[in-house]
């Protein structure tokens, strides 16, 4: 068993050897990065950042659109013993002015010393209301050093990195990791409890970097294990979908994770005759998570490419947040559906398994917590429930972050008693872990539990909707009764009173529950985070302003739709 390493040891073990990271930014130019040659450009790139008065614990923001120039600066500032802090570039951002406010209130928060971006976005940066506004450096003006002759030592205790939720329930909060959380959970997803890699494996992977899911998963997983990994820009992905798998069937990839969406998106826009041009076949870890997973997609993606050779059996659900770096849980056990009685589940929250004539919900099984690691379901009362209860997920472990950076009272709230309470719901069968939704989205109507992804499922698929474009909300009202409403984005208009008519049909069969209204409105309307999930909150919001509707078309058109953790 290895000994823990800092970020920038990962990388020193790394360069020994010929393997690398090769990337396809939004242009399809290919760039090689061999570890070699990678970790000499980081050390340069520290340097530099030492000799612009940079000190060991600074944050330094990335704001960076090229795949290639994150990685080496990510490295770099790893190298000089300073704290990166990614965020969302504006081309994923949506329009300037969310892009100004998103990167002023982290810049803010993280105390910024520095950011690096480059010579095109440095003017779109809102940095004149910052207290202290950092310096704003480019990958190439670092790339002058001078060059640091080894990493700078640096404590695992040490923070490592500064990740910021993607406040898809509350503003985004700096999640605190240190080299040793990051070290437990590379090595746990690593590890023959987790995927099994080695060298000889090769992951390739569209998902941002400024998120969990891509920057801890697809960059820091390979580098650590020392395989090969191929970076596409999220651009290129969603611009032409089949390019994730035809980089996969290309360079005979072994893993590569995405959200639901994704999977969903290659269904509807990779045609059959586009198929029997690719290879699947090494595909042996088809991962998935970050948002609520679809039965119903994964077994479609596998039938529709199983021509190209992908196996059914290759699916990996997860369970993971910011604060436990990436990964809580992974299903080893393949793809696990829980078919369980609605009624019962919204009734008495426990997750009774359906009978052949009972109205159901299927829930996808995230699997079991890694070795040293702890998971329970606790009531509200903080009492562990006996298995099929729903209740609250709390995690204990070398994973937990170490706090939220500069928010004492959220940190106190998150981490009681050396648990991290993750703020999401869901239940134990046969111990492995089924996730419902997240506290603070329940829905309650005449004393029943209703979570919003349940809600959402049973539609989720229903003719005409756009990918990802359901949100499912309770509204309190205090001289009106409350109400229950579902906001579906339409991909074409038209048959509007049909589709409100399946939707309500849908929800009524499967949980009982009659909506108070049904809004159908064009895509883009559902306000995301940068990382494409749907902000409940504010949607509720924006309704009960009477904004939800009122964005132009051409802001609708910019919202991200990307997708990760929290």
């Amino acid at each position: 068993m290895s000994h823990p390493r800092t970020v920038a040891e990962a990388l020193r073990d790394a360069s020994v050897t010929d393997r690398g990271i090769t990337v396809r930014e939004h242009d399809g130019r290919a760039v090689e990065l061999p570890y070699r040659a990678l970790y000499d450009t980081a050390l340069t790139i520290g340097g530099a950042l030492a000799a612009h008065g940079l000190h060991e614990g600074d944050r330094v923001a990335l704001v960076l659109q090229e795949v290639n120039e994150f990685v080496r600066a990510f490295f770099g500032i790893a190298c000089a013993g300073l704290v990166p802090v990614p965020l969302c570039p504006p081309a994923q951002a949506g329009d300037v002015a969310t892009f100004a406010r998103q990167s002023q209130h982290i810049l803010q928060a993280a105390q910024a010393a520095a950011i690096i971006t480059s010579s095109d976005v440095a003017p779109l940066l809102a940095l004149d209301g910052l207290s202290t506004p950092p310096r704003v450096l480019t990958v190439n003006d670092l790339l002058a050093g001078p060059a640091l002759s080894a990493p700078a030592a640096t404590s695992l205790d040490a923070i490592g990195l500064l990740q910021f939720t993607s406040g898809s329930t509350a503003a985004p909060k700096g999640v605190m990791l240190s080299y040793r959380n990051i070290d437990a959970n590379v090595t746990a997803i690593s590890g023959p409890h987790g995927l099994n890699t080695t060298p000889e494996d090769s992951a390739v992977s569209w998902l941002p970097l400024y998120h969990d899911m891509g920057l801890i998963g697809m960059l820091l997983c390979p580098v650590y294990v020392k395989s090969n990994a191929v970076l596409l820009s999220p651009t290129l992905f969603l611009k032409r979908p089949s390019a994730w798998l035809d980089a996969i069937s290309k360079h005979r990839a072994t893993v590569s994770f995405a959200p639901n969406f994704a999977y969903d998106l290659c269904l509807r826009r990779v045609k059959p005759s586009q198929i029997a041009s690719l290879d699947l076949s090494s595909w042996r870890i088809a991962g998935c998570g970050a948002e609520p997973i679809r039965p119903d997609t994964l077994l479609a993606f596998a039938e529709h490419f199983a021509p190209a050779g992908f196996k059914a059996s290759a699916f990996l659900p997860s369970y993971g947040l910011a604060e436990h770096v990436l990964a809580v849980t992974l299903g080893r056990d393949g793809l696990v559906v829980d078919r369980v009685d609605s009624e019962r589940l919204v009734r008495e929250s426990q997750a009774v398994p359906a009978d052949d004539d009972t109205p159901s919900v299927r829930i996808v099984g995230c699997g079991r917590p890694f070795p040293g690691h702890e998971l329970k379901i606790v009531d509200d009362n903080l009492k562990e429930v006996p298995e099929r209860h729903v209740g609250s997920i709390i995690v204990r472990g070398p994973s937990v972050m170490r706090g939220y950076f500069q928010e004492a009272t959220a940190s106190r709230r998150a981490l009681r008693d050396g648990w991290l309470h993750t703020g999401d719901v869901g239940y134990l069968a046969d111990g492995q872990l089924y996730v419902c939704g997240r506290t603070k989205d329940m829905i309650i109507r005449q004393g029943r539990k209703y979570h919003p992804p349940d809600l959402e499922s049973a539609i989720t698929d229903a003719r005409a909707i756009a990918v990802s474009g359901v949100v499912v909300i309770g509204i309190n009202h205090v001289e009106q009764p409350d109400e229950i409403v579902a906001v579906i984005e339409a991909r074409a208009s038209g048959r509007t009173a049909e589709l409100e008519d399946d939707v309500r049909r849908r929800i009524r069969e499967t949980s009982g529950l009659e909506l108070d209204r049904v809004i159908v409105a064009p895509p883009g309307t559902i306000p995301r985070t940068t990382s494409g999930k749907v902000r409940r909150a504010e949607t509720r919001l924006r309704l009960q302003a009477g904004t939800l509707l009122s964005a132009p078309a051409e802001e609708r058109s910019r919202q991200p739709i990307l997708a990760g953790t929290d």
